[in-house]
């Protein structure tokens, strides 16, 4: 449990300039969060196509404490899935991690995340909120999203089996503004077929989970005994 004292820390391997709100260079800021049940290697790909191809400053992947959207029956506790990030990303010098949704506890509304990003980073920042298809499905679900429209940016990467269309209902909320912004960011990748739910299914069947997640990761699952039913 986290105290009313503690701050959300955010991890990476460069400089301690990057955190710096007054540092010219971090005005582009990716957001990844999710459940990240485990990270895996599609991730890491989506991530690095969206700093290239949208050129930003860096990306911060936030775990989730507990998704708002989705039930998960072998969530692994939150403080694993930080580390794991941690050591998935320890060679990528764009990358960071954030506890920030761990230590505010409870439900992880997007909104509330992108106004304390905004808070740390600088009002003047551009934030960039990255998701897959599979969450555009849900977005018209998400707490005040047509305020959160208004504060960053929708960066939608393809996945397979999704579509990458924006509802009806979700276009009447957020506005033709947010649309058009959303449409011109979208970001089609080579598909990649691995997801975090198959990882687990696996792993509690005994399968192996090579070249589906970092060595590390790989590792570390093993070292902490997570998502396996013996």
């Amino acid at each position: 449990m986290s105290n009313g004292n503690s701050k959300p820390s955010f991890s990476s391997n460069q400089s301690d300039v990057l955190t710096d709100n007054n540092n010219q260079c971090q005005k582009r800021i990716g957001i990844f969060g999710g459940t990240f049940n485990p990270i895996h290697m599609g991730h890491l790909i989506m991530a690095e196509e969206v700093f290239k191809q949208r050129h930003l400053s860096k990306i911060v992947f936030i775990p989730t404490y507990i998704p708002p959207h989705k039930h998960v029956n072998d969530l692994a506790e939150a403080h694993h899935r930080h580390q794991m990030i941690k050591a998935a990303i320890s060679d990528k010098s764009e990358f960071e991690v954030s506890d920030l949704e761990i230590m505010r506890e409870g439900k992880s509304y997007t909104i509330d995340t992108i106004q304390e990003i905004l808070n740390h980073y600088g009002k003047e920042s551009e934030i960039f909120l990255i998701m897959g298809a599979d969450s555009l499905n849900e977005l018209e679900l998400w707490k005040n999203i047509k305020k959160l429209s208004q504060l960053c940016h929708f960066v939608i990467v393809n996945r397979p089996g999704f579509k990458t269309e924006a509802s009806p209902r979700l276009v009447e909320i957020i506005g033709k503004v947010s649309l058009l912004d959303m449409e011109s960011l979208r970001i089609e990748i080579t598909p990649v077929d691995i997801s975090s739910t198959n990882i687990r299914k696996r792993l509690n069947g005994g399968v192996g989970i090579k070249d589906l997640v970092p060595e590390c990761v790989e590792a570390y699952i093993k070292e902490h005994g997570l998502y396996s039913s013996t």
